[in-house]
């Protein structure tokens, strides 16, 4: 990841909308709204207001990192939606960080030499996104599976999610983690590699269609 300059940090993937600013990878202002789900209403707006309290303009942004998912339809799209146009247009790298992913690296970092570590996501109906990594290698694809399932293929590994039974636990993805998750990855940086960019759905996705 670039390291100098500035980045805009995009997570519309719970209900409250997050937004920050990174200067030189480091977090400098963020802004939250925690009114459910408004993120199409407030999201350029409150882009705009972060970049006019931080004394930059538009232009001066480099990069945008967005939570790629798990979590909620509407606002994945919304966020991706706003950052592929941001990147098309004013010329910015794309960093879509995957919520697994994001989890491991927040466990490398506060608990490192861990040969095998869990990474889950409880969802609504009480079912687990997870995956299985292994000395930083995934294991596993991420999958949706039942609490019990998972406790079986990872009981004897260091559990990190959104559940009180994880040794790492956290209730809530904020975007200071995406952001730092981010640091390791490489930015999407053609117009091509931008476009093909989706979002990380619980299920797989299937719109629905409507008669004319």
């Amino acid at each position: 990841m670039r390291v100098d300059g500035w980045g805009l940090v995009v997570e519309t993937a719970s209900a409250s909308l997050q937004l920050g600013l990174l200067k030189d990878k480091v977090p400098f202002i963020g802004v939250r709204w925690d009114a459910d789900y408004q993120h199409g209403e407030k999201l350029v707006v409150l882009t705009q207001q972060l970049i006019h309290e931080a004394g930059i303009e538009w232009r001066d942004i480099q990069y945008v990192v967005y939570h790629q998912g798990p979590g909620s339809h509407t606002g994945l799209r919304i966020g991706l939606t706003a950052v592929k146009a941001w990147s098309l247009s004013l010329g910015w790298h794309l960093y879509c960080v995957p919520l697994m992913y994001a989890l491991y690296q927040w466990a490398a970092k506060v608990l490192p030499h861990r040969d095998r570590v869990f990474t889950f996501w409880e969802t609504k109906k009480a079912l687990w996104y997870g995956q299985l990594w292994n000395e930083g290698i995934a294991e596993t694809t991420p999958m949706l599976l039942s609490a019990q399932e998972w406790a079986e293929k990872a009981h004897d590994a260091l559990w990190v999610g959104n559940h009180p039974e994880a040794r790492l636990y956290l209730e809530e993805i904020s975007w200071k983690l995406i952001a730092d998750a981010a640091h390791t990855l490489n930015p999407r940086t053609t117009p091509t590699e931008i476009a093909e960019a989706v979002p990380l759905y619980f299920r797989e996705f299937i719109p629905t269609q409507r008669k004319a």
